[in-house]
C-alpha cells in the first residue's frame, strides 16, 4: 500500500485589489471608531462584522461569515498589536 501524505496546507486564493483596498478601509474605520469609543472591544468588532455579513442586501452569503470572522480577528489583532506598540513606545 502506497503512503499518501495528508494535505497540511491549502493555499488561499489571492484576494483581488478591490478586496484588499476594502479591507484597508474597513480597518481604518474600525481603528477610528475605537479611538472615538475606547471601550469598544474586539468582540464588539467581530459582532458588528457578523451583523454586516448576515445582511442579505449586501450580497454576502452565509458562507462569507467565516471569512468575515477571519477578517474581524485579523483586524482585532492588528489593532491590539498597534495599541501594544503605542503603549510600549509612549513611555
Amino acid at each position: 500500500m502506497a503512503f499518501v501524505p495528508p494535505v497540511t496546507h491549502v493555499p488561499q486564493p489571492r484576494a483581488s485589489l478591490e478586496a484588499q483596498d476594502l479591507a484597508r478601509e474597513i480597518e481604518e474605520v474600525v481603528v477610528d471608531f475605537q479611538k472615538r469609543r475606547p471601550r469598544t472591544s474586539n468582540r464588539d468588532v467581530r459582532q458588528a462584522m457578523n451583523i454586516v455579513g448576515s445582511r442579505g442586501g449586501m450580497g454576502i452569503s452565509r458562507h462569507g461569515s467565516s471569512v468575515t470572522t477571519m477578517i474581524s480577528v485579523a483586524i482585532g489583532l492588528l489593532v491590539a498589536f498597534g495599541l501594544a506598540l503605542f503603549l510600549f513606545f509612549a513611555r
